[in-house]
């Protein structure tokens, strides 16, 4: 699908009613289609007036929920309210905060912007799951986070990183290099663990794939994957002629994380759907007017989440 662009104005004015914010969730929901019959895929349709969230195909007479099976399913929110949180999400580079949402929306409540948009991450990071690392990925781990040593608190978390590598010739002849799709996993056994990098390896990159790394034992003899390590970890400088890529978008994730938001609280729970927000953005950096309409596909296309599930 060709995902339109939209800029903050135009969404302000042409998508100003909840009538219309149903009737483009329809069109993103069936790929630019007014209706599209699951049951017999049939286009025509009939809208109930006293239930304009159903259509109901006029020929199998089969009815459409418009947010069931997605992440608005049991929301009582308006379409529209969810729609201007993702517009305001996603028109600055550097997102927004809960509090500023709430702000935004005019919500009563903080927990109510906090809980949207960390059920929108989730969408996001559902979306991102999708797709498997190739070629050459730069692969390193950082750690999100901090130790506080007289609180006797840890609220550091590993994270694995991969980023690929896409070769290309300027103009002049020269090679060039540039960063591609990236992945992140937290990892779920302690710092930087084998295992966690064995897990990120399987589910995240295409197998025969070649892996840069700084060379550290862990990362040698991975299964299904093409090794290609140069030991230089502990010099700063080296590493970061090695893995430029994968370096840049740690430093900027810390930078997001430290900037935006403030923060994590509890970052051993959350973290994953922070770093989800941001890679979704820096993955799509190069189109960054259809990042609206690409989420909420995302979020039309995600399976109903709860908050207890989130927070679990």
């Amino acid at each position: 699908m060709k995902y339109p662009r939209i800029s903050m104005r135009q969404f302000l004015v042409g998508v100003n009613t909840e009538a219309k914010a149903r009737r483009l969730a329809w069109k993103i929901k069936y790929g630019g289609e007014e209706f599209l019959c699951p049951h017999c895929g049939k286009k025509e349709f009939w809208e109930l007036k006293s239930r304009p969230e159903i259509r109901q195909c006029t020929s199998c007479k089969f009815q459409v929920r418009l947010r069931v099976g997605t992440l608005f399913e049991n929301s009582k929110l308006p379409l529209l309210v969810w729609m201007q949180a993702l517009l305001f999400m996603m028109q600055g580079k550097r997102g927004l905060s809960a509090l500023e949402l709430q702000r935004l929306l005019a919500l009563t409540r903080y927990q109510t912007a906090w809980s949207m948009l960390m059920k929108i991450r989730k969408a996001l990071m559902d979306r991102d799951s999708m797709y498997k690392l190739k070629g050459i990925v730069e692969l390193d781990g950082a750690v999100f986070g901090k130790k506080d040593f007289y609180k006797k608190k840890d609220s550091s978390k590993s994270v694995f990183i991969g980023v690929e590598t896409k070769q290309w010739v300027d103009d002049k002849g020269q090679p060039k290099t540039r960063a591609g799709f990236a992945q992140v996993y937290v990892d779920p056994y302690g710092q930087e663990t084998r295992q966690g990098a064995v897990d990120f390896i399987t589910q995240s990159i295409k197998p025969r794939s070649t892996i840069k790394t700084d060379g550290r034992s862990m990362y040698r003899n991975m299964p299904n994957v093409k090794s290609n390590s140069k030991s230089v970890s502990g010099v700063r400088e080296l590493v970061d002629a090695l893995l430029p890529w994968v370096h840049k978008f740690i430093s900027n994730a810390k930078t997001w994380v430290l900037g935006t938001q403030h923060g994590i609280k509890d970052t051993h729970k959350y973290l994953k759907y922070y770093l989800a927000e941001y890679t979704y953005r820096f993955n799509r950096r190069h189109d960054p007017n259809s990042l609206f309409h690409r989420s909420l596909s995302a979020c039309l296309t995600a399976k109903p989440i709860s908050l207890d599930a989130l927070c679990g």
